[in-house]
């Protein structure tokens, strides 16, 4: 698991429909929160002793204070929840420093697509463009625009002019997307059908994958299982030999082996578990490394693999 330190709730805000906003500022005494850049997570311990990620949605340039949004979920554990029904001013949360695998690439112009509540890390991003006069836009599908998060703020102002809500993509792609542009890179966030339908669509429409950079909620659906055969992993620094069997994860492995892995999600989000890969062939599982970063890296939560062996730089 990440760092934890403690910060202060020093806002909580209704924001649009079923969701909570929070500003968490540190406590007294403690320098500035530590910088993040836009598109940055933290690891939040919520009031039920879950940890969930939830995206920086403020600006980038604050150092006084984080804010995020919280959505309740139907079907959540707990973690949600707790945060959206427990919290009040001037309580203690434990965070981690930011984290950032949803970072914004340099392009003459950015295009910014979000579905529901995946328009919080797109937020920080548009803010941070904004302040430098770049060239971009934001479409915003949310079923209900009238009672969507950050709805007021984002047609007030300078924003209103390059952001565009939809209710949803039966109503329509983003015009954009019909004219690839090599300068562009198009930053995509939001549930997993919502994301594979719009990156389907801007890869049929000409546009490069590698121009598309996403961030998942969660973990797509997979076939894969953790009963899986065993397979060996390699320190490469000691020599060690763990063996990793059918039904465990490689960072549980390596834990019971007494080898010290750092952990937060445990589902393939966050890339706090992500290592190098010296050799073996990967089955990666995760939604943090790119196709090229997944020959030289792993993540020990959820991947496996393919190879009778695999040695990681450690």
């Amino acid at each position: 698991m990440s760092t934890l330190f403690s910060v202060l709730v020093d806002a909580v805000t209704p924001e649009g429909d079923d969701c909570v906003r929070l500003r968490l500022v540190a406590r007294t005494g403690q320098d500035d929160l530590p910088r993040f850049e836009p598109g940055a997570h933290i690891d939040v311990m919520t009031p039920s002793g879950l940890i969930r990620q939830y995206s920086l949605c403020g600006s980038a340039e604050d150092r006084t204070g984080y804010e995020l949004c919280i959505k309740r979920e139907a079907a959540s554990r707990g973690g949600s929840e707790s945060l959206c029904a427990g919290i009040r001013r001037g309580m203690e949360l434990r965070i981690s420093p930011p984290r950032n695998a949803f970072m914004l690439p340099d392009a003459q112009r950015h295009i910014l697509i979000g579905g529901g509540i995946g328009i919080t890390p797109l937020l920080s991003m548009m803010m941070y463009l904004q302040g430098r006069n770049a060239d971009w836009q934001l479409h915003y599908y949310t079923r209900d625009p009238g009672r969507a998060p950050f709805g007021d703020m984002l047609r007030q102002g300078p924003y209103a002019p390059r952001v565009q809500f939809s209710r949803s993509l039966k109503n329509g792609y983003p015009d954009v997307l019909d004219t690839p542009s090599p300068d562009t890179a198009i930053m995509l966030c939001g549930p997993d059908g919502f994301m594979n339908a719009v990156f389907s669509h801007a890869v049929a429409a000409g546009w490069q994958a590698d121009q598309v950079h996403t961030e998942y909620f969660r973990p797509t659906e997979t076939t894969h299982a953790l009963s899986d055969r065993a397979f060996d992993v390699v320190l490469a620094r000691s020599g060690q030999t763990v063996n990793v069997p059918a039904g465990q994860s490689i960072a549980a492995a390596l834990l019971a082996a007494g080898v010290d892995v750092d952990l937060s999600c445990e589902q393939g989000m966050c890339g706090a578990c992500v290592v190098p890969l010296v050799a073996g062939e990967g089955d990666h599982r995760d939604m943090v490394l790119t196709a090229e970063e997944q020959g030289r890296s792993i993540a020990l939560c959820c991947s496996r693999s393919r190879s009778p062996s695999l040695t990681l730089d450690l």
